[in-house]
């Protein structure tokens, strides 16, 4: 036989085989074919549970694949089934407006989805058997918006809100309360940095004031509380406790030309005891009433002049001795600041002069004494003017 009646004969059984090949094949896939066809359909079926009616593809009796679903309450659902659940993608519309379009899974919203509310909120993002699970953002009808996480319908984890006007919180979330740690920024220059709870500042935090001043410190209920540190922009600095807001306790308020005073407060004010100390040296020590001395108390002048009795309104008021530098002193009753009524008064030498004051001026009978006692002489003054003997 020649070599092409051989290459004739091989030739002829490769196509043969290959033949049987490609029947054998096409044979099984109209088999599959007609398989499939038998097992899916279209039709319509009634859910026992709801009587909810559907109608799309149908396998083994139940939807499965793509259909639609009209509930005995008018809602819709069009998407995908498997085995009678809804799985997959697919539309559920309610009848009172509201949409939620995306992963289904046994009948639940689960996975990546979109939901529209009837007050124009929407929420895209993630999905926990029917809950906003995940994360997620929420678009408010008001322009608001929140980025983050959420469990259970609830901001919770880390996320950020931020409102129509610019304003945002950065931070911790829980039971769709502001919670943990954050930033609170006001877009005007005040920016909070630091413990969120319940909505409010609770805990340690900074905050910063538009004006450039600024607290450290302890909060309660968006109130500074507790100890705390406070920077004014001019460079005075108080340090101290506070109570609901104000400067309330014990605190040290240093001002920027160096005057100082250390000792309590009520409301804001210098209130309690407290020494006070001016830049010359000057200092009081005693006890204060809504920033003013009163009550008992000591100044002690750059000079040397000392003052050690009763205060009110801020000047010497009541029983009191006051002690000169040139060695006079004086012991009696004071009144706004000056020497009015019964008082001693003694010079450097020893010279007493009992009597009265009015308005620091020797005012009505008196009677001087030398260091020893005996009695130089007596009179009446009015007003400063020595009227006799």
């Amino acid at each position: 036989m020649s070599n092409h009646s051989n290459k004739f004969h091989l030739n002829y059984i490769e196509y043969m085989n290959i033949s049987k090949y490609l029947v054998t094949g096409f044979c099984s896939f109209m088999c599959a074919s007609a398989i499939y066809a038998q097992k899916v359909m279209i039709g319509n079926y009634e859910f026992p549970k709801d009587k909810a009616k559907y109608y799309g593809e149908l396998e083994g009796g139940k939807p499965n694949g793509k259909g639609k679903t009209t509930f005995v309450n008018g809602d819709t659902y069009e998407g995908e089934y498997e085995k009678g659940k809804r799985q997959g993608y697919g539309v559920y519309m309610f009848t009172d407006g509201e949409k939620y379009e995306g992963n289904w899974h046994q009948d639940h919203q689960h996975g990546k989805g979109v939901y529209y509310f009837a007050n124009n909120n929407k929420y895209d993002g993630l999905w926990y058997i029917d809950y906003q699970q995940g994360f997620g953002t929420m678009y408010y009808y008001n322009g608001d918006k929140y980025t983050g996480d959420w469990y259970q319908d609830k901001r919770q984890g880390q996320g950020r809100y931020t409102w129509a006007n610019g304003i945002y919180y950065d931070g911790n979330w829980k039971d769709d309360k502001k919670s943990g740690k954050g930033v609170y920024d006001w877009r005007d220059g005040s920016i909070y940095e630091g413990d969120m709870d319940n909505d409010m500042r609770n805990g340690q935090g900074k905050y910063t004031y538009a004006n450039g001043d600024f607290y450290t410190g302890s909060w309660k209920d968006d109130m500074m509380h507790g100890k705390g540190i406070y920077r004014f922009k001019n460079g005075d600095v108080y340090e101290g406790d506070y109570q609901n807001g104000e400067r309330t306790g014990q605190g040290i308020f240093t001002y920027t030309d160096k005057r100082k005073y250390v000792g309590q407060f009520k409301n804001g004010l210098m209130d309690g005891f407290g020494t006070y100390t001016w830049p010359d040296g000057s200092k009081y020590e005693g006890y204060w009433v809504e920033d003013k001395e009163h009550g008992r108390g000591k100044f002690t002048g750059a000079n040397g002049d000392v003052y050690d009795g009763e205060w009110a309104g801020g000047e010497m008021n009541g029983e009191g001795v006051l002690r000169l530098s040139d060695g006079t002193k004086f012991k009696g009753h004071f009144k706004n600041g000056m020497k009015n009524g019964k008082g001693v008064e003694e010079s450097a030498d020893g010279t007493r002069f009992e009597g009265s004051f009015f308005d620091d001026q020797r005012d009505g009978s008196f009677v001087e004494k030398d260091r020893n006692g005996n009695v130089i002489r007596k009179g009446i003054y009015n007003r400063g003017r020595l009227m006799g003997q």
